[in-house]
């Protein structure tokens, strides 16, 4: 594997960059219809410890045994379809339908097993107002969080022997949003800021064996404030957000609350840019926000916090890359009582270091090498380290 990294790198380094156009299938009066999409593979080799006993949570890494795949990494394929129609009344409205399917199996010889996840389907409507999206989209709460993160176009986490994808920094930097059916309200942008906000399908707010809030009364809400601009040569993007969110337990009534901020800021110049971001919350969990781990065995809220630092420089087509993301949480009284008492141990942290290359061949073609050093930690001081390599390649249209 090692091999194969520097021959790759003396590869994509002299390669040159080209521009295309882009794909519009057609439409007539005043109705468009376009398509983008991708397509990646990575080559991946996972190693590490075994996971400790007796502990509860956190991802699972290698587990102690040497594993490779070829799969998608943190994206799957994306086959989005866009529909936009003429302006009338003032009034601008579009739609989406997208597609991600994986390019792999469930670690099986066994075709039927890949995964077609419809993660996109709304319209919008645009005008002097602003914007309304309808449907299903990326939430507002640490959507530029993830955005945002090195790993996106890379692997990050290899956890899963499924067929889905990667983790990227998921669990290790922040909580993955989720694709969510919504209402959002967008401001117009006004000197480089918007604001949105919106109402969300609820969710249950739970933890795996554990209590389960299932009973919700009301949407969920998350916003989000947004500013980019330019200072002088300096690029600058900063954003933050939030959520709320009740849920109540079917049995006795009581209520639980989700509730979280999450900001960032993203500085560039001539070449170089960095990412600083972060959230703290309660009942968010540690990873799949609200209905994996957020709560401990008697259904109080778990406190979590997390954030990324990343660092970058692009330079002929290539970009060279770092960044450090850790998810932390808080135990709770009853969580020290039974991890004292001889029980299981609950997650503490999950950290990962990262280093990439991502070089474009040009617009559509894109090569990655990523290594990544992770850990998960538990409140007994026990832990698991587990090193991964990937090397990968995206066309993008």
């Amino acid at each position: 594997m090692k091999k194969a990294l520097v021959m790759l790198l003396l590869l994509v380094w002299f390669l040159p960059a080209t521009v295309y156009a882009e794909f519009t299938v057609g439409g007539t009066n005043g109705w468009t219809l376009s398509t983008d999409g991708m397509v990646n593979l990575f080559a991946i080799n996972t190693s590490g410890d075994d996971r400790p006993a007796n502990v509860n949570n956190g991802i699972t890494l290698a587990d102690g045994e040497d594993s490779f795949r070829i799969r998608s990494g943190f994206l799957p394929g994306i086959l989005g379809f866009n529909i936009s129609g003429p302006e009338i009344n003032g009034l601008l409205m579009k739609a989406r339908v997208g597609f991600y399917p994986n390019p792999q199996n469930a670690n099986t010889k066994n075709s039927f097993s890949t995964q077609i996840d419809l993660r996109e389907v709304f319209f919008t409507v645009d005008g002097t107002f602003g914007q309304v999206l309808v449907g299903k989209t990326l939430s507002l709460f640490q959507g530029q969080n993830a955005l945002t993160g090195m790993t996106l176009m890379g692997t990050g986490i290899n956890a899963a022997a499924a067929g889905g994808t990667t983790l990227g920094n998921i669990g290790y930097g922040y909580i993955y949003p989720q694709y969510n059916a919504q209402v959002r309200y967008t401001t117009p942008t006004r000197s480089g800021f918007k604001a949105a906000i919106g109402m969300y399908d609820p969710s249950i707010i739970r933890t795996d064996g554990g209590p389960e809030a299932t009973t919700t009364k009301t949407p969920r809400v998350e916003a989000e404030i947004d500013w980019q601009g330019l200072l002088g040569d300096v690029t600058l993007h900063t954003w933050v957000s939030g959520l709320y969110q009740e849920a109540e337990f079917e049995t006795t009534g009581d209520t639980v609350t989700a509730e979280g901020v999450a900001g960032g800021v993203q500085i560039g110049f001539a070449g170089a840019e960095l990412v600083l971001s972060g959230f703290d919350g309660s009942g968010l969990g540690s990873t799949l926000m609200l209905d994996t781990d957020s709560l401990d065995p008697t259904g109080e809220e778990r406190d979590s916090q997390g954030g990324i630092a990343q660092l970058s420089y692009t330079w002929n087509a290539t970009k060279f890359g770092v960044a450090y993301g850790a998810n932390t949480m808080d135990e709770t009284d009853t969580e020290k009582a039974i991890r004292q008492g001889g029980g299981v141990a609950e997650l503490e942290a999950q950290r990962m270091l990262t280093f990439g290359v991502y070089h474009d061949i040009n617009d559509h073609l894109k090569l990655v090498a990523e290594y990544s050093q992770a850990a998960n930690e538990w409140f007994d001081d026990q832990d698991q380290n587990v090193d991964i390599i990937s090397l990968g390649t995206f066309f993008l249209w």
